[in-house]
């Protein structure tokens, strides 16, 4: 965990982590103190538990960021994943950060677009798609994304998606003009590319925790840039204008 890092960076969101998951009691996080990394940690461990990841398993990581839950993943559950990102640059931090753990996690990155992937990853067989915070960079193609999920996964293979979603866009949320596919949108779309839901969960509380956290380390740093971002963010996922879906689904 040598590459989490408090302050700045984390306060920004840097690093692709994420969100996290957290405790509740009369509709408050109650374990906003484990701090950011070790909830965006849990998420994964969250994540992986609803879709069934173990040993056998074969993870395709569509747009794996930095590599964070590639690697914490691998390492919780002992798969074997697959991480593909368009950016150099997080292939870059995700290489490094894979090259400080154990050398028998296996892990691999490819720097791809989602619908040109290379031949050793579409020729693959994968049990599982992951995608985390992924879609929503590309969110006027929801569909083509899901698609491809499906193409990589073999029949009976779990699609695991956790996403921002609208109907506003989840970084320019109080800009009218810019819209995202809601959870019902969402959950549509996984329908059509011909999977069957078994878990599908609004995961705003955690957005909303996770946000929380970050705006107490901006008030910390007295970033007001960061304390007016954040404050937004939250008073939309507050008016439901933003929000967060979980969805588990199998291909038939």
């Amino acid at each position: 965990s040598g590459h989490y890092g408090r302050g700045h960076d984390l306060a920004r969101g840097n690093g692709n982590l994420g969100d996290g998951y957290y405790q509740f009691q009369g509709g408050k996080a109650t374990d906003l103190a484990i701090g950011f990394p070790e909830a965006c940690r849990r998420m994964t461990r969250y994540l992986g538990t609803l879709g069934q990841l173990d040993k056998s398993s074969i993870v395709l990581d569509l747009g794996c960021g930095e590599g964070t839950p590639a690697i914490n993943m691998a390492k919780m559950f002992g798969c074997k994943v697959v991480g593909v990102d368009i950016s150099k640059n997080n292939l870059a931090k995700a290489n490094r950060f894979l090259s400080e753990e154990s050398s028998t996690l296996n892990v691999t990155f490819h720097e791809a677009n989602f619908f040109n992937l290379p031949d050793q990853v579409s020729h693959e067989i994968f049990s599982h798609v992951w995608a985390q915070v992924s879609f929503f960079h590309t969110h006027a193609h929801l569909k083509r994304c899901i698609n491809v999920a499906a193409d990589q996964l073999t029949k009976g293979g779990t699609l695991i998606l956790v996403d921002y979603c609208g109907p506003r866009h989840p970084v320019f949320t109080r800009d009218t003009s810019k819209s995202a596919p809601d959870m019902q949108q969402y959950i549509n779309c996984v329908k059509e590319a011909g999977f069957k839901i078994l878990i599908q969960e609004d995961a705003s509380r955690h957005f909303h925790a996770g946000t929380s956290f970050l705006r107490g380390i901006a008030i910390e740093e007295k970033n007001e840039l960061e304390i007016n971002f954040y404050n937004g963010r939250i008073s939309s996922i507050e008016e439901n204008l933003i929000g967060m879906v979980i969805i588990v689904a199998v291909k038939e």
